[in-house]
């Protein structure tokens, strides 16, 4: 939380924005959860499928600001909690950019952003409407959303969608033809790391990913630590998501010692058997070069060499390959 962290050195000229994310299911005691869980721990909540009544009344908490959409005579699917103390940054709603009972947008402004961040907020909601044919939020609204190629874009959403990008289970997509054409035209990064599940049905024992993040290009460096929270029970069959929006004065550079690896996939044990059979060799070798330097500069391309075989990237993008 900013607050904790204010008098910590390593911070003094960074903008960390702590992210949480969750499905309510509807249920006042699950989003009573997530406002006890967030306290001091997180500046912006976004939840899905919220509980409302008449007039778009919800929970309030005497540590969050709700953000919500003006929408008359419905009750709105999606919410933003803002943390009172958190001081560093300004929240706008932005119902000019959209204004919808499944989907919001708001705008995260400092004087350490250069462009403000446009956050979207999205329940992939179906309409009930028979005859209509654009059946999902996606279709409805995001696809009419047109963003200019330096907008700073973040979008998180309880998607319901199946695709191999982000699940490699996944041989037929489902419900992502609108989705991947609109975060292809944006050339929009996942955040999420590809095949954690987010979601698990406790009736029929069944997993998948339907919670996911997206961000534009010129913002995916910025996003750091997405994970899921296992502390965190809401008694619910949707995990609490968490994530770090990272922003300083200073231009950020990616190191490619923190690429964007698929830490959880990697065969450790074969990553170490394939190193210790080649250990002899690389001895040998090491012992015919004089500098060190050029001893320095062979370990360094062995260890880049074993990385190659058993390390590989997230699929930030649709079309990344697994390797």
């Amino acid at each position: 939380m900013s607050q904790n962290n204010a008098n910590d050195k390593s911070f003094a000229n960074t903008l960390n924005i702590w992210i949480l994310q969750h499905n309510c299911a509807r249920s006042t005691q699950i989003m009573h959860a997530c406002m006890k869980f967030t306290k001091n721990k997180t500046d912006i909540v976004i939840l899905q499928e919220s509980w409302m009544k008449d007039e778009n009344i919800t929970i309030s908490h005497s540590s969050f600001i709700c953000i919500k959409s003006n929408v008359q005579n419905t009750c709105v699917r999606v919410l933003i909690f803002v943390a009172k103390n958190a001081k560093k940054f300004t929240c706008t709603s932005r119902s000019d950019i959209v204004n919808s009972k499944d989907m919001q947008a708001i705008s995260i402004a400092n004087n350490k952003i250069q462009r403000e961040i446009l956050l979207f907020n999205i329940y992939n909601e179906k309409s009930q409407n028979a005859n209509d044919e654009q059946l999902y939020m996606i279709e409805r609204e995001l696809a009419k959303v047109m963003l200019n190629s330096e907008q700073k874009v973040i979008i998180i959403e309880d998607f319901n969608a199946h695709h191999s990008w982000w699940n490699a289970k996944i041989s037929n997509s489902i419900r992502t033809k609108a989705l991947i054409k609109w975060v292809n035209l944006h050339k929009c990064n996942l955040i999420n790391i590809s095949d954690i599940n987010t979601y698990h049905s406790y009736s029929d024992q069944l997993s998948s990913v339907l919670d996911l993040a997206f961000t534009s290009k010129n913002m995916h460096n910025h996003i750091k630590n997405w994970h899921i929270d296992e502390n965190v029970n809401t008694d619910f069959d949707h995990e609490v998501i968490l994530f770090t929006i990272v922003m300083k004065k200073v231009k950020l550079i990616e190191n490619s010692l923190n690429a964007s690896y698929n830490l959880q996939k990697v065969n450790w044990k074969d990553f170490d058997e394939h190193l210790q059979k080649a250990k002899d060799k690389m001895i040998v070798k090491m012992q015919r070069i004089t500098s060190l330097k050029a001893k320095v500069i062979y370990l360094t391309e062995c260890i880049k060499n074993t990385v190659k075989l058993f390390v590989f990237k997230q699929r930030i993008c649709a079309k990344s390959k697994f390797w």
